[in-house]
């Protein structure tokens, strides 16, 4: 096996339907994994899944309800006899400013994007303590690494997500991998809807690629692209007074 090989791994993708879930699956696919694909919309794993070579599964889930992301890492333990890798990708996303929060909308966007990861945790940890190895990648977003103008709610959940990351390294056996994925712009439908210049964005393919290759890496993060990410982790080190005047010129 290769470094960038997946053969006969168990991967369980959460946010398969689209972007970069859906193209994720279509790289792991081709590196030989056997893929278990969770969303909310059923019809759009079923159309992905016809597009696969391989023994994949499909589990319809909404990331939301505890029980039913429990029910679903049992079935799928119960399907393949073991999981090597969960990689949480669900997010929903709404651009707005904290001044004019539609409190719904903002709901939505906790649920998924952070209580979904809790809920993933609560039922995938207990499976990797017993099998003593697996690999957790959780999906956060350079929009987390500082506040930017009309990030929020999306942006805080984002940095939420990387404190879990890294609270679970800390706290973890070494035996289980835990992986945060931090991309930049890519163009999916959740970028489409931001109405402003979106600098060095890729496409979900190459994300998958990038995330596909990190995931068998020795290091924490997958950070890309890095001709992007390592301006923003600049702008992440430099003191607030600093920061703050490039953030606020970054009003639109």
């Amino acid at each position: 096996m290769t470094q960038t090989d997946y053969r006969d791994e168990v991967v369980w993708i959460i946010g398969a339907s689209s972007g970069i879930g859906a193209a994720l699956a279509r790289e792991c696919s081709a590196r030989g994994a056997r893929l278990a694909l969770s969303a909310r919309r059923k019809d759009a794993l079923d159309q992905l899944k016809d597009t696969l070579a391989g023994d994949h599964k499909i589990f319809p889930l909404d990331v939301a309800h505890a029980d039913d992301v429990l029910r679903t890492a049992q079935a799928i333990r119960a399907v393949f006899g073991r999981l090597d890798r969960v990689i949480y990708l669900a997010a929903v996303y709404t651009p707005m400013q904290i001044c004019v929060l539609d409190l719904a909308v903002t709901r939505q966007i906790v649920e998924v994007n952070l209580l979904g990861v809790f809920h993933a945790l609560h039922a995938v940890l207990p499976l990797f303590k017993e099998q003593q190895k697996g690999q957790i990648a959780l999906c956060g977003s350079v929009a987390g690494y500082i506040g930017l103008p009309g990030g929020q709610p999306y942006s805080a959940t984002k940095a939420g997500v990387m404190n879990i990351a890294e609270s679970l390294v800390a706290e973890l056996p070494d035996y289980i991998d835990v992986k945060l994925i931090s991309p930049g712009f890519v163009r999916t439908e959740l970028t489409d809807k931001n109405s402003f210049d979106m600098p060095m964005i890729i496409g979900a393919d190459q994300a998958a690629r990038s995330i596909a290759d990190g995931l068998r890496d020795s290091g924490f993060e997958v950070h890309f692209p890095k001709r992007f990410t390592i301006w923003l982790k600049i702008l992440r080190l430099l003191p607030y007074s600093l920061a703050f005047r490039i953030t606020k010129a970054l009003k639109r």
